[in-house]
């Protein structure tokens, strides 16, 4: 296996939630405070949130908003907790979410890893935040991070009332992390035989099968691994709504069958590509850029790694920055 695709395999690991090389003394409830619970309901399952306001938001105002989708995995007050309060701190109503099976949102089995009925919940939350108080409905974009870049690009491409797409470290091709190594192919079957053998068995027996996430000798192993344990089994990425570390085996066939980059094509509204100049993933935001239809940029942060831009503030916030400007030239 080269250089490259060991890469891969690790960032396939950590993406389910926010790393990074320096917590900066901030923990991830601390970045994510200030949000208001909301919920919305998808398929007869209730889906929770929390949407933050501007700090001088007056009633009667009719603003931006922007729903914020997270990696892999993770819930509301993690990585897109920290990029929906800084950009709500730039004027924008934000919205994250828990997605269904997980957090505080219902839907079994729980740890249920479904790109396809994520999509869903993007597109419900995009018109839930429409019809919230300080929102203006013809005025929303969508912020994708790590995974949720896929998650949110699905939904910006077909959803209209998506003026504005934005995705930071956005990764697109799930499948590509499998079969880019050696033997890719035998191991993507075997990943799909594990999952269909879970899923068997639980039709059968109603027993749902887990795999972990992550151990505590992660934090022994290669640096991203290493990042990714200082981050999410410590106080600084661990929050009490995250849960248990797994992820229901039998969704693992439907993870690694996401692949959302031949329809990027379509992808019409103003997309902004954001991505560490530093980064081995940079090359997915380079080929969504170039596969995308409409109006169009890319702008990398210097010196950012794939990991640095989810806590790590003076990355994040040029990330932030950026995505300020586009969103209010863009959103019109």
């Amino acid at each position: 296996m080269n250089k490259f695709n060991k890469v891969l395999v690790a960032l396939s690991f950590f993406c389910f939630v926010g790393v990074a090389s320096a917590n900066e003394g901030f923990t991830a409830l601390e970045k994510s405070a200030g949000g208001k619970p909301t919920s919305f309901m998808v398929d007869g399952k209730k889906v929770v949130g929390n949407i933050y306001y501007p700090n001088n938001y007056k009633k009667g105002d009719k603003l931006k908003a922007l729903v914020v989708v997270g990696p892999k995995g993770a819930v509301k007050e993690q990585v897109q907790g920290n990029y929906a309060k800084k950009l709500s701190d730039k004027g924008f109503v934000t919205l994250v979410i828990d997605h269904r099976t997980y957090g505080q949102s219902e839907g079994t089995p729980r740890h249920f890893e479904n790109p396809e009925m994520k999509v869903d919940d993007v597109k419900t939350a995009i018109n839930h935040i429409g019809t919230l108080q300080g929102v203006d409905k013809d005025k929303i974009g969508v912020v994708g991070v790590c995974n949720g870049g896929g998650f949110g690009a699905a939904a910006s491409i077909y959803d209209k009332n998506v003026k504005a797409y934005a995705s930071v470290a956005g990764i697109f091709d799930m499948r590509d992390q499998i079969v880019s190594q050696k033997d890719g192919i035998k191991k993507l079957d075997a990943i799909m035989k594990k999952s269909g053998d879970a899923r068997q068995k639980y039709l059968k027996t109603g027993e749902v099968d887990y795999v972990k996430q992550m151990t505590e000798a992660d934090k022994k192993a290669n640096k991203l691994r290493k990042e990714a344990a200082d981050y999410y089994l410590t106080k600084r990425g661990r929050v009490p709504n995250w849960g248990e570390n797994k992820m229901a085996t039998m969704s693992m066939e439907k993870r690694r069958s996401f692949n959302i980059t031949d329809q990027l094509k379509y992808m019409t509204a103003p997309y902004l590509a954001i991505a560490g100049s530093n980064a081995l993933t940079l090359g997915y935001s380079k080929t969504a850029f170039n596969r995308a239809a409409g109006d169009k940029e890319i702008f990398e942060v210097k010196g950012a790694s794939h990991v640095d831009l989810y806590d790590v503030d003076k990355y994040v916030d040029q990330a932030v920055n950026r995505m300020t400007a586009f969103f209010n030239e863009k959103i019109k």
